[in-house]
């Protein structure tokens, strides 16, 4: 799973109070949408900062309406069962790949995970989806 985000030299958490993740709008304008939701919590959404890319394709994610997005980030960290941080950085034109959950007016997004790279299986089994330029369509 992800932990955390650098965007524009800003290191954003998921342990954070109502931590938000910047969305990639096609108009190329980014909007900051509240990122999952914190374990514990009584609420109508997926408890956890990710989406698995094999609950998505199983439909687990349609009450949501999900919506592919590209999380315009310079860096994802990982971290591993003793909880040191990884840090990757992403290549210009590459993207995590997000999810927008919706439920009524509000919406949330979600990283995106898929099985963990050979070069990093040592951190987690679940790795955050990367994305080029061309690879998914945005919600507007």
């Amino acid at each position: 799973m992800c932990s955390g985000v650098e965007v524009n030299d800003r290191i954003i958490t998921f342990g954070e109070s109502a931590p938000a993740l910047p969305v990639l709008l096609r108009s190329g304008e980014v909007l900051w949408l509240r990122w999952g939701e914190r374990h514990g919590i009584d609420s109508p959404w997926v408890a956890g900062p990710c989406a698995r890319l094999d609950s998505i394709r199983g439909g687990k994610w349609d009450r949501f309406r999900p919506v592919p997005v590209k999380l315009p980030v310079q860096r994802y960290m990982e971290r591993n069962a003793s909880n040191k941080p990884y840090w990757a950085k992403l290549q210009p034109g590459e993207y995590v790949q997000g999810l927008v959950a919706t439920i009524g007016e509000e919406q949330r997004v979600y990283v995106v995970t898929d099985e963990t790279p050979p070069a990093y299986r040592h951190v987690s089994d679940r790795w955050p989806r990367i994305i080029r330029d061309d690879a998914t369509e945005n919600s507007d």
